[in-house]
């Protein structure tokens, strides 16, 4: 609805009433379907015409028919009553029923796993339901970019927010070629990563050059730097691939590449934990079916540990 949308009840009255007779050509007819007499709906009708300045209906002892004013009306007013008692429909036909479109915005990386874990099986489980997902690294205010829900690496969330764990605990880990090793040698501690090129992760303006390690319990922080700075996860895992440096990520999201040897970690003596994914939504949208749906659906599939095709492009069966 635009803002300072409004509606004129004064300019409505009696419409239902026009559409009826007009429907069924006759006043009576019309009176007897929509519960009132035939004198209200005549007066309906005359009130309609006055505020038009002109007449609806040629009426006979025999017929009614539509003027050309009528017509005109009637071309207009249809379509918009079928509308709004479809929309009607839709709305009330939700119920307890899990039904309807389901947007969820989730981080680009997670998309495979949500697509070779949970949503073949989910979406023939509830085939009235349209999910919508759109894979975004960026932060972004759901509400108001009209998502039901988000998908998110932890925990924290608005205040005005609901989240619920979907995967395990994860763990960061620095990733690099053997080849790249053997060049340059293996970091023992956080701070020789000083002295190797690394690969940047950044979604907006804030820095990316700062990793995070725990050192004997407590966080250390320690400044990186690199040739390459790249917005998205994949692309970075590409470059580390290729050797181009390191690259600090969750380790479920490398993991076919760890088994097969192509990366290898480093540091992981002092890896940060994270609590893994969650899904968070408005306190108000937990009563829809449809998201109800979907969380207990994901919970169910989604906390066991990772395998190596589950981030895959596509797993095989």
């Amino acid at each position: 609805m635009q803002p300072g949308f409004t509606i004129d009840r004064a300019r409505m009255d009696g419409v239902v009433m026009f559409l009826a007779v007009a429907e069924l050509r006759g006043f009576r007819a019309a009176a007897t379907r929509l519960g009132v007499t035939p004198s209200a709906v005549s007066q309906a009708i005359r009130n309609l015409e006055a505020r038009i300045g002109s007449p609806l209906f040629v009426r006979t002892t025999r017929s009614v028919n539509l003027t050309e004013a009528g017509e005109r009306l009637l071309a207009h007013a249809r379509p918009a009553a079928d509308m709004l008692s479809a929309g009607i429909d839709a709305a009330g036909g939700l119920g307890d029923d899990a039904r309807g479109r389901l947007r969820i915005n989730a981080p680009r990386p997670a998309l495979p796993l949500l697509i070779n874990r949970l949503l073949p099986d989910f979406l023939a489980a509830h085939p009235k339901i349209q999910l919508e997902l759109v894979g975004e690294d960026r932060p972004i205010d759901i509400v108001a970019e009209g998502y039901d829900a988000g998908i998110r690496l932890g925990d924290f969330v608005e205040m005005d927010m609901v989240s619920v764990r979907l995967t395990l605990a994860e763990r960061f880990v620095v990733v690099g070629t053997p080849s790249l090793f053997k060049a340059q040698g293996r970091p023992v501690r956080p701070e020789d990563l000083q002295r190797f090129r690394c690969i940047l992760y950044r979604t907006d303006a804030s820095g990316a050059d700062h990793w995070r390690f725990f050192v004997r319990g407590r966080p250390v922080t320690i400044a990186v730097t690199g040739p390459l700075v790249i917005s998205d996860v994949d692309l970075c895992i590409r470059a580390a691939l290729r050797g181009v440096g390191l690259f600090r990520l969750p380790r479920s999201l490398v993991m076919p590449y760890l088994d097969a040897g192509a990366l290898e970690t480093v540091l992981d003596a002092f890896g940060e934990d994270v609590p893994g994914l969650s899904l968070y939504h408005p306190s108000r949208s937990q009563a829809l079916p449809k998201l109800r749906a979907f969380i207990e659906f994901a919970v169910t599939r989604l906390r066991h540990p990772v395998n190596a095709t589950d981030y895959l492009p596509m797993a095989a069966d």
